[in-house]
């Protein structure tokens, strides 16, 4: 639980810091509300890859595989707005060197071994409104039938503002008991709301396939800072 409270006359009480303004007569506190839903969206990865040592025509190979796979995607059903704008280009490299020496008429003769390995990955995001099994397997299927490696990275929302509006009110409960606790422990009540505002972004957790968290469900989060009036 996070607390934030402005105090001129300062009170310790009850293991709670609280500041109350006594020139002015607030009580400012923060709140949290979290609210779990079932996640109506999924976010699959998908990515292309070429092992060209030539970066030149690794980029074009590369180019050529990733459109190759957003037309078998599209006529998977796949429409241009599930496919999330931008795209994501990464290049791994990796070289070892080895030295081999043996006898060879009572010489001794070295051989220097140098493996070396480059790749060039470009990747995607498809989010599909659906959790249903069937849908998202056909489109896993899909862009690994155009060799593409492909995965579900998170469970979402489609729609965040329901989810939003509810963890928002819980902020605003949770600010509210809060405050009123500090006012009745400074000997006085809270009165009315004098200012709202939100103490950073709305957060939304969605849930991956491999977490410990619930399968399939997603974690809406709002953060508020209150202003009461404070009657002694």
């Amino acid at each position: 639980m996070k607390w934030l409270v402005i105090v001129f006359c300062i009170m310790i009480s009850a293991g709670l810091f609280a500041v109350v303004q006594c020139a002015e007569h607030t009580i400012t506190m923060a709140g949290e509300g979290t609210v779990t839903t079932p996640a109506d969206a999924v976010m699959i990865s998908v990515s292309v890859e070429s092992n060209n040592e030539n970066m030149t025509e690794a980029r074009a190979d590369v180019q050529t595989k990733i459109d190759n796979l957003l037309n078998v995607l599209k006529n998977a059903g796949v429409k241009d707005s599930d496919i999330l704008p931008g795209q994501s280009s990464g290049i791994t490299s990796f070289q070892s060197s080895s030295k081999v020496c043996k006898r060879v008429n009572n010489t001794t003769v070295c051989e220097n071994n140098t493996q070396k390995a480059s790749s060039l990955k470009r990747s995607t995001v498809v989010r599909l409104n659906t959790t249903d099994e069937s849908r998202i397997n056909q489109v896993l299927n899909a862009a690994r039938s155009a060799e593409a490696d492909a995965y579900v990275a998170a469970y979402s929302l489609s729609d965040t503002s329901k989810a939003m509006n509810e963890a928002r009110q819980k902020a605003m409960a949770n600010a509210k008991e809060n405050a009123a606790q500090v006012a009745s422990e400074a000997g006085g009540s809270l009165g009315k709301v004098l200012d709202i505002s939100d103490y950073g972004y709305p957060g939304v957790e969605a849930t991956s396939p491999g977490s410990s968290g619930q399968i399939n469900m997603v974690d809406v989060t709002s953060d508020v800072v209150v202003t009461y009036e404070f009657i002694i």
